[in-house]
């Protein structure tokens, strides 16, 4: 019967000293449709490195292509900034990132996931960090030789709630063992309270290593200081002159053309398919048409013929230009001969018939010089038709080089190819269209830009193009069409962005914000729409060396991107945008890198 109620009145005991350590059970929390699992490993988790893994279910693959999680860690009772960083996405998984969490001593953390991108938003875990089970050697020794030391500057060691319990624990069982040996001295009685003693002792070290502790003074020796929050930031601007205008907007390909075939022939070599990329001067195709070939070198041996032809007339006029020369000569010869022969007539020394005889040689000198001179006509006539048939042959011979080149089908640009138009081994006509393709390294925006708006909007308006992942583009309208829709009552205002590595599709929806010529306020900045926080006013959070400054604003505008304020700030200043809700004054930050 005794044993009995020592047994009874031993087990609350017991059970007051095995509470557990708090379970790091897993955190499921709700982001709109989707849900956020958050699971430590080990469970509950201990002082150094723990795994953590983030689960995101419910949500399309394509918002969580493009989420990014980040981490920070922190010790309330302390203030005291832990680790943080960037969680790497699980290999082969689309919805699971993961990360090392250490922790530098036993208390309550608090374990803070940002998810930022497609996909947005915070979820704290508060979790009760304990000693590990197991330390090596060195530790041991360490705590051993020290134990009494750090229970006069601590109250008791690692856990000094657990052995004051455990004190009033064995008072309990001293009491009770000495009302059972007053009745009971027999040896297992005694053995009896002796292990309950023990057990007392064994479970109240047990919770003492694995339980959640105070931080004692010798503990804090070894811990870091508060570290910087992670944070982004932004550059105070100048607000922009003139109103903003927000205006949703489509993508168009820079240029969209179709490659047509500049010569008949059959279709062949053709492999070019939707979403081909081609660059320019890339031979898509070719054109299997053999009477180009040898209707180009037919013309090339009648341009061939025509200049030998020509070289004959060149060579006959010069042996004509060579005779006219040498009738002149003679020429000249008879008509000094005849003065002469005239001369000696009047003085009697020749004969009238010896004179007619030279002057009959005069007559005939002259009659072949004069034909010589119509025979190097002729031969000049020869040589200008000869040049004419060369220069007609070398054209038509060129003409047929050239349709003879046509024969590849040539891409103009750099194009990524929207549609094939014929298929391979069909004859096409000079003129025939094979494929459509279009420009998308610079894009077309085309914001639809309410009637009431139109007048405010003219060539040269600056525009920022914020895409579904926050990408910001800017650029200037650089046309504006006239016409006004009759059922939207838009009108298109055009502007060209850069498209770097075709990342953005033609044909994809964006936001445009279009700022307008105006007056500009006083004083008034342009800041992020995601650094307003709110409160009892709405404020911004800036960095001043380091730490967290709140600065109060008076908000003009907000169109959901950039807002322009007006407060104590300056042109340049650095504000904090993502990790602003939840900073206090003159807490450290930093800015994060991913």
């Amino acid at each position: 019967m005794y044993k009995s109620v020592f047994l009874w009145l031993f087990l609350p005991m017991a059970l007051a000293l095995t509470a557990a350590s708090a379970s790091a059970s897993p955190v499921v929390t709700h982001l709109g449709n989707a849900t956020v699992t958050i699971v430590v490993s080990p469970d509950p988790p201990v002082v150094g490195s723990n795994t953590v893994t983030v689960e995101v279910s419910g949500a399309p693959a394509s918002m969580l292509k493009g989420t990014v999680v980040r981490y920070a860690t922190l010790m309330p009772s302390m203030n005291m900034q832990g680790p943080s960083g960037v969680a790497s996405r699980v290999r082969g998984s689309a919805n699971e990132w993961r990360f090392h969490a250490d922790f530098e001593t036993a208390a309550a953390w608090t374990l803070r996931v940002e998810l930022s991108g497609a996909l947005r938003g915070v979820v704290n875990a508060n979790l009760a960090v304990g000693q590990p089970r197991r330390r090596v050697a060195a530790t041991k020794s360490a705590a051993a030789s020290n134990s009494m030391a750090a229970m006069a500057v601590s109250g008791g060691g690692p856990d000094a709630s657990a052995w004051r319990t455990a004190t009033f624990a064995l008072i309990a069982v001293i009491l009770i063992g000495v009302l059972v040996l007053r009745r009971d001295r027999r040896p297992w009685t005694i053995a009896l309270i002796v292990i309950a003693g023990l057990v007392v002792l064994g479970m109240a070290f047990a919770q003492s290593q694995n339980g959640s502790s105070t931080t004692d003074m010798a503990s804090m020796q070894g811990a870091r200081g508060s570290a910087p929050i992670p944070v982004t930031l932004a550059t105070v601007g100048r607000e922009r002159s003139g109103i903003t205008i927000s205006a949703p907007a489509n993508l168009q390909p820079y240029l969209v053309q179709n490659i047509v075939a500049r010569a008949p022939g059959v279709l062949s070599n053709f492999h070019a398919y939707t979403g081909d990329r081609l660059t320019a001067g890339e031979i898509v195709a070719r054109l299997s048409e053999p009477e180009l070939q040898s209707n180009a070198q037919a013309a090339q041996a009648a341009a061939r013929a025509a200049q030998d032809q020509r070289t004959f007339a060149q060579e006959n006029a010069s042996s004509m230009r060579a005779d006219v020369s040498a009738a002149r000569e003679k020429l000249r010869y008879w008509n000094a001969e005849i003065r002469r022969e005239r001369s000696l007539l009047r003085a009697g020394a020749v004969s009238v018939q010896a004179y007619q005889d030279e002057r009959a040689q005069a007559v005939a000198a002259h009659s072949a010089y004069t034909s010589a001179l119509a025979k190097v006509a002729a031969a000049n006539a020869s040589v200008s038709a000869a040049q004419a048939q060369v220069d007609q042959a070398s054209a038509r011979a060129q003409s047929q080089n050239i349709l003879a080149g046509y024969t590849d089908v040539v891409a103009p640009n750099n194009s990524i190819v929207m549609k094939r138009l014929v298929d391979p081994g069909v004859y096409v006509e000079p003129g025939t269209a094979v494929l459509q393709v279009a420009v998308i390294d610079r894009l077309r925006v085309q914001a639809q830009v309410a009637q009431q708006n139109l007048a405010e909007v003219t060539i040269g308006t600056p525009i920022d193009v914020i895409f579904n992942d926050g990408t910001v583009l800017h650029s200037h309208i650089s046309s504006v069409s006239p016409v006004v829709g009759s059922r939207t009552r838009t009108a298109i205002a055009e502007a060209i962005v850069p498209n770097p590595g075709d990342r953005y599709q033609p044909g994809s929806f964006a936001h445009a914000i279009l700022h307008t010529a105006g007056p500009v306020h006083r004083n008034a900045f342009s800041v992020p729409s995601g650094s307003l926080v709110g409160g009892a006013s709405t404020s911004v959070w800036t960095d001043v060396r380091g730490m967290a400054h709140r600065v109060p604003v008076t908000v003009i505008s907000n169109d959901g991107t950039t807002a322009q304020v007006t407060g104590n700030l300056r042109a340049g200043d650095r504000i904090v945008v993502t990790g602003a809700s939840n900073l206090e004054e003159g807490q450290p930050i930093a800015q994060s890198t991913p």
